[in-house]
């Protein structure tokens, strides 16, 4: 199964690396630069469940995907418990293992990023940052396919730094505010009006969720209806 699955991954895109057993599979883990981990729960030495619960504590912004076919939640219960990021039962297509891998590592990346712009919102607290913090933005609203602040810049209208009327930069506050708008824009943006999934990729409550939303006037029913209707960046 692991080799077929192997093969299978590889013809879906995928670069694998596999092991035989738990112990194995830790040290190939410890080499680094990996995107995911697909783990049975049966293995010759150690559970699929405790490989879990140590390669999220090494590294938690790999995700671990867990295989069982014991067919009972209990067991995929578990494995979220210790901090699988999802789970597959046999018996599976690798067409499924594909899918899941997939939208796990997009999940990751995209919680990456979203880190790197809350980052952004912080540096921008800093008035000696204000000016880096500027520059980066319009780099990446002329670019408007690296990264998501870009995407965000798009989706609000902007088409620069933020100047007061008088030419100058924007009082701290004031830029502060936009840039947060931008943000859960562009997080609605990813979720297509999910407030509970921009919540999650905010690192956030729900219910402070909507408080910045309503805060900042940003209503997440146009991005629904938007998703809804294929046309998100035509907003």
């Amino acid at each position: 199964m692991r080799h077929a699955l192997a093969k299978g991954l590889e013809r879906a895109g995928f670069a694998t690396v596999t092991a035989g057993t738990g112990r194995g599979g830790v040290e190939q883990f410890v080499t680094g630069g990996f995107d995911a981990v697909l783990t049975d729960v049966k293995l010759p030495d150690l559970s699929g469940l405790d490989i879990t619960a140590i390669l999220v504590e090494m590294d938690a912004a790999v995700p671990v995907v867990v295989m069982t076919g014991y067919g009972t939640m209990e067991v995929a219960l578990e494995a979220m418990r210790r901090g699988a990021k999802d789970y597959v039962q046999k018996p599976f297509s690798v067409e499924d293992v594909s899918r899941i891998l997939g939208r796990a590592i997009q999940e990751s990346r995209l919680s990456l990023e979203n880190r790197r712009l809350r980052a952004l919102v912080e540096r921008r607290l800093s008035p000696e940052g204000f000016e880096e913090v500027e520059a980066e933005l319009a780099v990446l609203r002329a670019s408007g396919s690296n990264g998501t602040a870009g995407h965000g810049a798009q989706a609000n209208g902007s088409t620069g730094p933020e100047r007061a009327a008088d030419g100058g930069p924007l009082p701290l506050r004031d830029a502060q505010r936009r840039f947060e708008i931008q943000y859960v824009e562009e997080l609605l943006a990813q979720t297509g009006g999910n407030v509970a999934a921009a919540a999650r990729l905010a690192g956030i409550s729900r219910p402070n969720f909507h408080k910045k939303l309503k805060t900042l006037g940003v209503d997440a029913h146009r991005f629904k209806e938007a998703a809804r209707r294929g046309r998100l960046r035509d907003l």
